[in-house]
């Protein structure tokens, strides 16, 4: 029964850091703008770190629940959640309140419920180190093996997820999506069944500016949708983009938790017609001549 429980405890844990990794890796960009919103690092700093805990949790995850040195395994999971419970208890004192990205930008969890889970999650180790003791795992050459297999993979995937074209499945953004379905569904209710060309950006950045300009040029053209941008930026930023782009039309903030669930990259497009996503455009704004030929299509 001893020995039972801590499988149980092991695999749990195995699967929790198995999830974690993965669920960041989706988006690893975003995840080392949450490491940097602690400050405790700079941005440079961060977006290294990403992806190598991105590949540490898939590794740890990966050894737990294939055996491979389970007590070593378990105590290194161990001691990673305490550490975690240090930076959020850090962040709580600085008065941080956004979401940690414990398990990816799509989970939203305050550092408060994050200290819990991970308590809880050290008990799963806990009872593995007690369960499993004198149980040696798989052997040891397999298990070199099998570090160096998980690894590999974990960073890789965290480096290669930009690229890859899940943004339909892991985003809430899809083509044929009812616009009252949508997460920003409130702050687009003004466009009913109408057409609307909606921009997903960040105005605080550089390349901002550019697509304003790309975007006024469609604002005064005959047949055009209605232009609307939507930002997580903060008022400051707004006001800079506005009085520095000149934008010709509409943006509208929205908090980043909320719109976050929209996007993995910025800029993103999508076209409104009758009421639901008729077309996204990743990275690059839609030709003119693509939105005039949409009308009453």
């Amino acid at each position: 029964m001893r020995r039972a429980i801590g499988h149980i405890g092991r695999l749990l844990l195995g699967l929790v850091f198995l999830a974690a990794g993965l669920l960041k890796a989706i988006d690893p960009a975003e995840f080392a703008r949450q490491i940097g919103a602690y400050g405790m690092v700079g941005a440079g700093t961060a977006g290294l770190a990403a992806p190598i805990l991105i590949a540490l949790e898939v590794t740890l995850g990966v050894l737990l629940v294939a055996g491979a040195w389970p007590r070593a395994a378990t105590l290194a999971g161990v001691v990673l959640l305490l550490l975690f419970i240090g930076v959020e208890a850090y962040g709580i004192r600085a008065g941080k309140t956004e979401s940690c990205g414990c398990f990816g930008a799509y989970v939203q969890r305050t550092p408060a419920q994050v200290i819990v889970e991970d308590l809880v999650f050290i008990g799963f180790g806990l009872l593995a180190l007690w369960g499993l003791k004198g149980w040696d795992g798989m052997r040891a050459g397999r298990a070199l093996k099998t570090v160096a297999i998980a690894a590999t993979l974990g960073l890789a995937l965290a480096i290669a997820s930009p690229a890859l074209p899940i943004d339909p499945w892991v985003t809430a953004l899809r083509v044929g999506r009812r616009v009252a379905d949508l997460p920003v569904a409130a702050q687009l209710s003004d466009v009913g069944e109408g057409r609307a060309l909606v921009a997903v950006l960040d105005v605080a950045d550089p390349a901002a500016a550019g697509i304003a300009g790309t975007l006024n040029d469609l604002v005064p053209r005959p047949g055009m949708p209605r232009v609307l941008a939507l930002t997580p930026a903060d008022d400051e930023a707004l006001a800079a983009f506005q009085w520095t782009a000149l934008p010709a039309f509409e943006v509208r903030h929205v908090d980043r938790p909320v719109l976050k669930r929209l996007y993995r990259r910025l800029p993103r497009y999508f076209l409104l017609e009758g009421g639901r996503v008729r077309t996204v455009y990743d990275d690059a704004a839609p030709e003119a001549a693509e939105l005039i030929g949409t009308e009453g299509s």
